[in-house]
């Protein structure tokens, strides 16, 4: 059983624009993915209370429990580093709010049953960035200290409970294709937001119409062991009928949470 963590940090220190290794790209891309969170993760809680009360397992009881506060932590911490993402002259604000739409939008046009099923897609896919987090240690540490503390807190805790909506949805006996066409749109619609707050990022930090930007988005998405081809075959895995989260063994990851 997981616990939440809660993450507390000082924002206020000097801290370096390009945080990730010097780069841009890698920098803005995560940058992307922080202000995309807060909502994100409201949209995750909302998606799993609709069902709480038909739960009956009390292990899957707990873990949603678990699983709301480390979202409601994690939208607590990226608030305030998207409030220092502005401080840069960073458009976070306005990615948060297109953000805020396209989830109103969804909210507006789909069943609970299916915003779930998003949800689980939505899950599988943060898991698979976090596990890329964790695995490559030389990528992290080349972070500030600042936000390499933030991201490994966040990527562990998204490894911790990757099953949860996964197993919430098994539990009210969700159908398989619904969940696996959930997935493709739920991999458009990550792909979608998070492009494009990047593009907006790196276009405010003049860095988008650079030959380095481009060749640095292709070696850190996809060459080998880039993000994107390091996670095809577990994100392929996800279509699989007889498909679990834990058939991908995440647990040696977890001792990073204090390292």
């Amino acid at each position: 059983m997981f616990t939440s963590y809660q993450l507390r940090q000082d924002w206020a220190q000097d801290l370096p624009k390009h945080w990730c290794d010097s780069n841009p790209f890698r920098t803005h891309f995560l940058n992307a993915m922080s202000a995309i969170f807060p909502e994100g993760e409201k949209f995750f809680i909302d998606s799993v209370k609709p069902f709480k009360d038909t739960i009956t397992d009390p292990k899957l009881k707990a873990e949603i429990d678990e699983f709301v506060k480390q979202e409601n932590w994690h939208g607590y911490a990226h608030k305030q580093y998207n409030e220092w993402l502005e401080q840069q002259g960073l458009p976070a604000d306005h990615a948060a709010q297109e953000h805020i739409q396209r989830l109103s939008w969804i909210k507006q046009h789909a069943s609970p049953e299916m915003c779930l099923a998003i949800t689980v897609g939505l899950e599988h896919i943060t898991a698979l960035t976090g596990g890329y987090n964790l695995r490559k240690r030389s990528f992290m540490k080349r972070m500030h200290p600042h936000f390499e503390t933030l991201w490994r807190w966040h990527s562990v805790e998204e490894v911790e409970h990757k099953a949860v909506c996964f197993d919430l949805w098994r539990s009210i006996n969700g159908k398989e294709s619904t969940r696996q066409w959930a997935m493709i749109f739920a991999t458009m619609f990550y792909w979608w937001t998070v492009g494009k707050a990047t593009v907006q990022f790196l276009h405010a930090d003049r860095q988008l119409f650079k030959w380095a930007t481009l060749r640095d988005a292709w070696q850190f998405l996809f060459v080998k062991e880039g993000m994107v081809r390091e996670n095809i075959k577990r994100y392929f895995d996800y279509f699989k009928k007889d498909f679990h989260p834990n058939d991908h063994d995440d647990s040696s990851l977890l001792k990073f949470r204090k390292t």
